[in-house]
């Protein structure tokens, strides 16, 4: 069995560059809980048995998370899913995984391109618990007026990240809203860090944040006129959580609809669900 500790130093969001981790709340910063009919679309990515990553599931067989969840040189079948549950470790079901379809230019250094597509070993049956989530596209861009909402089981404690400490993750969802952050402002927060690419999109609010945990999670909005949620980022990568310096920088969905698509036809499906239509 992995530690807690092991597992984050492989897929943690924050230790880059030499930076050192602001020390904060730790889980879904400034958040609430919430249910998960609520967040249908919400998943657990599981190492063992343990919560190490979120996801969004985008169709009948597919979920959608971050490259960065699978950098270690594991077996499909040390990874599940639990999916239809608000509790990571207890409810719904869980999933083996068929297929784990990396992003073939993620980077781990530049975090670009932080994407995979998990493709499960049974089809979904959907419920008011389990949907789809509609993705984001190029021709729908959030904007200042865009509600943005990012969910996850993310830890409730930051210190000892990586150091070899044992660290908690929320057991049950929470969420959290934040606001849009405009790329030339959040390249320069990162100016001196890492680059911010067309292919990556940045949320914060004060106070408010994703966090280790939430990785692979799903940053979905709302328009401000009427229309469908849109999944349009996956949680990547920052330094520390809520830290006013820094955003939470998201895998931009958007950008990678070609290569969704192409990933999704090449297994026989003929396209994405329309799914999801937002919290009731």
């Amino acid at each position: 069995m992995y530690s807690a500790g092991f597992l984050w130093s492989l897929v943690i969001l924050v230790a880059l560059v030499g930076a050192t981790p602001t020390p904060g709340d730790g889980r879904i910063v400034g958040g609430e809980v919430t249910t998960i009919g609520e967040f249908p679309y919400q998943v657990s990515v599981q190492l063992n048995g343990q919560h190490i990553c979120g996801g969004a599931v985008i169709g009948n067989q597919f979920v959608l998370t971050a490259a960065h969840c699978f950098e270690a040189a594991l077996s499909n079948s040390d990874y599940t899913v639990r999916v239809g549950s608000g509790e990571h470790a207890s409810g719904g079901d869980v999933l083996s995984l068929r297929q784990v379809i990396t992003h073939g230019d993620y980077n781990p250094q530049s975090h670009d391109n932080d994407l995979a597509l998990l493709v499960l070993n049974a089809r979904l049956n959907f419920t008011e618990h389990l949907q789809p989530v509609p993705l984001a596209t190029l021709m729908d861009p959030p904007n200042a007026d865009t509600r943005l909402l990012v969910s996850g089981w993310g830890h409730l404690a930051e210190e000892g990240i990586g150091l070899g400490e044992e660290v908690d993750v929320s057991p049950h969802l929470r969420f959290v809203d934040v606001d849009l952050v405009e790329p030339d402002q959040c390249g320069r927060a990162y100016r001196q860090v890492l680059p911010i690419t067309q292919r990556m999109i940045c949320a914060a609010r004060p106070g408010r944040d994703s966090c280790q945990g939430d990785s692979g999670g799903p940053l979905v909005g709302f328009p401000a006129e009427e229309g469908p949620a849109r999944l349009y980022g996956i949680v990547s990568w920052g330094l520390g959580c809520a830290n006013p310096h820094y955003p939470g920088v998201y895998t931009n969905v958007a950008a990678f609809r070609d290569w969704i698509d192409a990933q999704v036809g090449a297994r026989g499906w003929n396209g994405l669900l329309a799914g999801w239509s937002g919290l009731q």
